[in-house]
């Protein structure tokens, strides 16, 4: 690890990776919030059985297709949709964020309020990566499935550090790929692996997801 006024860090015979990763944080915040890491190499045989296919093209391929939509005048919203097989959970303005950092993530919530059909209250939890989506206290979306926060007028994305007060948005739930619906994976990145008292409930797609196309 490295910081920008030269400090520098090699961390060895951590017991887990779970361990590896809170003395990474602590280090973190000494080194001003902000560090350089190269982790440990991977084998080719471990990374086709731990990645996620295709999860740069999709990245490249949405980026494009709102792209487009806003070129040609479009709703780059519908266009997203369209390009993720996700669906259009919450549509409304922020009206409240609470955020804090702790032991190295940014951690709070966001509360919005529903204009035209969506006439309820949406609180989104977030550890960095927003976690827990509930409309009038019933979640509609947890993690691993993707929660995603865009601009209503663009579908410019908005990360956790970006919310702000008065903001108009809307909220895109994304079906995960299905090696993240394992219980391997939920055991670690599942609701639960986050402290809450919910099993995993999985979206439905709208259309054909972006990873269906690749052939493992």
């Amino acid at each position: 690890m490295d910081d920008d006024k030269g400090d520098e860090a090699v961390l060895t015979g951590a017991p887990s990776p779970q361990r590896l990763e809170r003395l990474a944080r602590a280090l973190t915040i000494e080194m001003g919030g902000t560090a350089g890491m190269a982790m440990a190499p991977m084998t080719a045989r471990q990374l086709r059985r731990t990645a996620i296919p295709r999860t740069l093209t999709v990245a490249r391929e949405v980026g494009d297709t709102v792209r487009a939509a806003r070129r040609r005048l479009a709703d780059p919203v519908e266009a997203l949709l369209e390009a993720t097989g996700g669906s259009l959970l919450f549509s409304g303005k922020i009206t409240d964020v609470e955020r804090r950092t702790t032991t190295g993530f940014a951690r709070g919530s966001v509360t919005m309020r529903g204009t035209g059909s969506y006439g309820s209250e949406m609180h989104v939890d977030f550890q960095n990566e927003n976690l827990v989506a509930r409309v009038d206290d019933h979640a509609v979306a947890m993690v691993p499935d993707l929660i995603c926060i865009v601009a209503s007028d663009d579908a410019e994305p908005i990360t956790t550090e970006m919310l702000r007060y008065g903001q108009r948005v809307a909220v895109i739930g994304i079906p995960c790929h299905p090696r993240l619906s394992t219980s391997e994976a939920l055991a670690v990145i599942g609701p639960r692996a986050f402290g809450y008292n919910l099993d995993f409930v999985p979206l439905q797609p709208s259309g054909v997801l972006p990873w269906t196309t690749f052939t493992e």
